[in-house]
Parts: structure tokens; sequence; C-alpha cells
């Protein structure tokens, strides 16, 4: 079934139109939907409004609401990325997207000793607009129903001492402990932040001080994976 974003659909809709042109567009034009075929809407609140087609003109479709699910795409575990700010922003619309497919909740870009850019803790992210288009593109392609969130920019003293549930970091340093060695004390408390560092990696003194403030951290094997990639690896670990 065809799902489209509608932040506007709400409970208490029985019938709504659709007018957000590129929507209507894809339905009309290039899905040729009928009256009478089924889409689903979304808010990204969680839950999937089942319709009907009942018209379709050339500024709006009309639907009928038929029924209202909890969506069942959504992960057990909370997932929150700590991304350290790569040198191209569009590493981080790239991890944004895939990590959204798999599940994650929340987006934090955190800059890092090795980070290269101008951006400052309490800056808002570039192109938030961008953001937020690719993660309703993702929800709407991945099955999910929950809208992730995109936090400020911050400093990994702040971003660590505000992260909640398990606090886990992906350090090539640290050559004993791996990710499966955490699973099950993320699995108990069901609320997982997930820091990763920026190109050149996570200092030595970055992990000690994240490791005090009560988080830990991990390697990834033998293997040392791209900024862009080991976020995508360690949550798909995570949920499956």
């Amino acid at each position: 079934m065809h799902r489209f974003y509608q932040a506007n659909i709400t409970n208490k809709h029985t019938s709504f139109e659709i007018r957000d042109d590129g929507i209507v567009h894809q339905i009309s034009r290039v899905l040729r939907m009928k009256v009478d075929e089924k889409i689903a809407l979304f808010n990204g609140g969680g839950v999937d409004f089942l319709c009907e087609i009942r018209s379709v003109a050339k500024d709006c479709v009309g639907v009928d609401v038929v029924n209202r699910v909890k969506s069942e795409a959504e992960r057990e575990i909370k997932i929150h990325l700590y991304q350290g700010v790569p040198n191209v922003w569009s590493k981080f619309e790239e991890v944004v997207r895939k990590c959204t497919e798999l599940g994650a909740i929340s987006f934090h870009p955190v800059i890092m000793e090795r980070s290269e850019t101008r951006l400052k803790n309490g800056d808002l992210p570039p192109k938030l607009e961008r953001l937020s288009k690719i993660m309703i593109e993702a929800c709407e392609q991945c099955g999910g129903s929950v809208l992730p969130m995109i936090g400020n920019v911050e400093d990994l003293k702040s971003a660590s001492d505000a992260a909640p549930g398990v606090k886990i970091m992906a350090y090539e340093g640290d050559k004993e402990t791996s990710l499966e060695e955490l699973m099950s004390e993320m699995r108990n408390a069901g609320e997982v932040s997930l820091f990763v560092g920026p190109e050149g990696g996570i200092t030595k003194g970055e992990a000690e001080y994240f490791v005090k403030s009560g988080g830990g951290t991990f390697n990834l094997g033998k293997r040392i994976l791209r900024t862009e990639t080991a976020p995508v690896a360690v949550i798909g670990r995570i949920c499956f």
C-alpha cells in the first residue's frame, strides 16, 4: 500500500483532503490511482490512517478514513544517534536517510575534536528543511510512522551529559569490548544513545570523558568503517 506523510491529519478526521502538489501529482499522474483505491497516511505520531480515495482532482485528492492502526514497524528499542559532524554535510544526510529506515528516532550532530566544520554549539543543523524531507521520504518507503527528531548542533560534553538511556560509543581504541557484550544491557533499558565519530575518529580524551559521564565504548572488529557506514552497521545490528 502506498504511504504518504500528512502532518495535519488527526484522529478526529473521518475524511481528509490532500492538497500537497507533489503528493497530488504522484497519486493522480504518476501512480494513476482511482476512486476506491486504498492508501495510508501518517502524521509522524506512530499511527497509520488507512484511507479510500473518494475523489481525484487536479489540485486535490479526497479520501475517507476507514481505519486507524498503530504502526507495527517501530522498534522496541528507542535509538538516538549522536553523529560526529562530517566534513561534507551530505554524509550526515545519508546517515539520516539510512538510519531513519532502520528505526532511529532522533539525530544529533555533534562537534568533536576532529570535526572539520564552522558549526558551533547550539547552531541549527544546515539545510533543516531538506533533512525533514529526507526523513519523510524514508518513513514513506520503509513503513515507519514516527518521524524522527533533529537536534541542534552540540559539543561532545553537552551531548554526552544529556543523552538518554544506555550511552555507547564506537571507539577503535577499545580493543576489548564488542557490541555483542552490550546488547543485553541495551535491550533491558529499552533506550540507547549511540555516539559515532567524524572522519579521523574519536580521540582518547573524548573517549575517556564519555566513560566518566556514564557511557561505555566498544569496537567494531578489525575493520575501520567510514563515518557514514558505522552508524548504519551498529543500528542494523541492534535492531536485527
